[in-house]
């Protein structure tokens, strides 16, 4: 049996550029892994099984994104695939994190390494674009800046090393829904974030930290209560909050305060402690 550690990701800053003609929208987002990690274990099998240790009907069997990968690979490569597939879920779902697409982008890199890589990189890369719009981010992971849908990947070669705090207010948000609430007022002019990005590539990563905004992130405050409320105690506290893609999770740079620590036991928050990685 194999053991494949799978990350999580944060998004600093995630501005809305254009509506495309497909209905997706074009983003500017960073894009960074981080020390949170679902486990996947995975050991041949006379079928294909995928099975996870949350109680979500979505990330069981069929409608899993990895058993969805795992077929494609099969139909792509033309080997058939017979796995038991376990993954233990640390990183919350619909949180904004990233978890289905760094699983499924972690067993198709698992998958084409064990079979002599069938499929080059840029193989790899087209059918990940596929399974998601974060997953070709996790075949490499690190840090990056994300434009198109999150597919147009410029990676750096410095990383973040902060500590940070997630709170997940034990809500999934629905992408879909939040994408649904974007006006053209929401739009961020392109000249703009080129000036973004000069500025960082002036004065380094952390200056992200300064300039950081997400539209998204507003739209999934007004839908879902939860985070707006995770969001105004940590403002009020004197934190600067970050909601992660379109939500629910929301994070700080630092260590999390006794204050805050009691107040997510207190109103059933997960309070995740984690660094950049």
């Amino acid at each position: 049996m194999e053991v494949l550690l799978s990350p999580a990701k944060v998004n600093i800053g995630l501005w809305i550029v254009e509506k495309r003609e497909d209905g997706y929208h074009n983003i500017f987002s960073f894009f960074h892994t981080i020390d949170l990690y679902d486990r996947i274990y995975i050991k041949p099998s006379h079928t294909l099984t995928v099975k996870s240790s949350t109680l979500d009907p979505d990330l069981q069997e069929e409608k899993n994104i990895v058993y969805k990968t795992v077929t494609l690979f099969e139909k792509i490569t033309g080997i058939d695939q017979n796995w038991e597939i376990f993954i233990e879920k640390n990183i919350p779902v619909g949180g904004g994190l990233g978890g289905g697409s760094s699983n499924a982008a972690v067993v198709l890199q698992f998958l084409n390494s064990f079979y002599k890589n069938p499929l080059s990189e840029k193989d790899l890369f087209d059918l990940s674009v596929k399974i998601g719009a974060d997953a070709p981010f996790f075949l490499k992971g690190g840090f990056a800046l994300a434009q198109g849908i999150g597919e147009k990947l410029t990676f750096f070669d410095q990383r973040l090393n902060d500590e940070l705090f997630l709170i997940y207010p034990n809500i999934k948000s629905n992408t879909g829904e939040v994408y649904s609430k974007v006006d053209k007022n929401m739009l961020t002019n392109k000249d703009d974030l080129n000036i973004i990005l000069n500025l960082i590539t002036e004065y380094g990563a952390k200056k992200i930290f300064e300039v950081a905004e997400n539209k998204l992130g507003e739209i999934a405050k007004k839908i879902y209560p939860e985070i707006e409320e995770v969001y105004n105690f940590l403002e009020y506290l004197g934190y600067k909050p970050f909601i992660t893609g379109s939500g629910s999770t929301v994070y700080c740079v630092g260590s999390p305060s006794k204050e805050v620590e009691t107040a997510c036991k207190v109103r059933n928050w997960k309070l995740i402690k984690t660094r950049f990685k």
